[in-house]
C-alpha cells in the first residue's frame, strides 16, 4: 500500500509540473501570436466590398490625416461577418512597416471618427484598433466588465498589452490573465 501511495504522490507531483509547463508554453504561444500581429490594425464600421477594401483603408487614413499608399500595405481584407450582425464586417490591414500601423493608431487617438468623415451619407462610428488575438480579445472584454463594475477610469491596449488604471495618478495595472482581473 505504501508503495502505491508513493507512486500516486510521484504522479501528482509530475502532473503539477506538467500543468505548469503547459501554462508557460500556452503563454509563450499567445505572446508570439500577438507579436505577429504588431503590424496589423482592425477597422470596424466601414461599409466596404471585397473590391473596395484598399480604397476604404485609404479613405480612413485620409480622414485621420495620413496618406496610405498601396506600397505601405502588405495585405488587407474583410473579416468574416458575424452571424446576425447588422454592422458591416471589419477590415484587417497588415502594414509593411510597424511604424505605419503605429502612426495610424496614434492619429486616431482622441478623435471620434464616423462614416460621415469618409464621405458617406450615413453617420455611424468607425473604430481603428490594434489587432488582438482571440484570447486577448476575450481578456479585453473581461477587463471592460471589470472597468465598469469596479469603477476604473482608464482601460487601454498598447502594443497588444492590456492596461487598467483606477484613476489619474494611480498605478497602471498590466492585465496578463484572468487572475490579474480577479485581484
Amino acid at each position: 500500500m505504501r508503495e502505491y501511495l508513493e507512486i500516486i504522490d510521484s504522479l501528482k507531483s509530475e502532473n503539477k509540473k506538467l500543468k505548469e509547463k503547459v501554462q508557460l508554453l500556452e503563454t509563450k504561444v499567445e505572446d508570439m501570436e500577438q507579436y505577429s500581429r504588431r503590424n496589423c490594425i482592425e477597422i470596424q464600421g466601414v461599409p466596404s466590398s471585397h473590391d473596395e477594401v484598399l480604397d476604404s483603408v485609404k479613405n480612413v487614413g485620409q480622414a485621420l490625416g495620413m496618406e496610405i499608399t498601396e506600397s505601405m500595405v502588405d495585405a488587407c481584407h474583410l473579416l468574416g461577418k458575424r452571424p446576425n450582425a447588422t454592422d458591416p464586417p471589419g477590415i484587417i490591414v497588415k502594414f509593411v512597416r510597424r511604424i505605419d500601423a503605429e502612426t495610424l493608431l496614434s492619429k486616431r487617438r482622441g478623435k471620434k471618427l464616423s462614416t460621415r468623415h469618409l464621405g458617406l451619407s450615413t453617420d455611424s462610428p468607425v473604430y481603428v484598433n490594434e489587432s488582438l488575438t482571440p484570447e486577448r480579445r476575450r481578456l479585453f472584454a473581461m477587463a471592460r466588465n471589470v472597468r465598469s463594475d469596479k469603477n476604473y477610469k482608464w482601460l487601454w491596449v498598447r502594443g497588444g498589452k492590456i492596461f487598467l488604471r483606477k484613476s489619474d495618478g494611480e498605478p497602471v495595472i498590466l492585465v496578463k490573465c484572468q487572475a490579474d482581473l480577479e485581484k
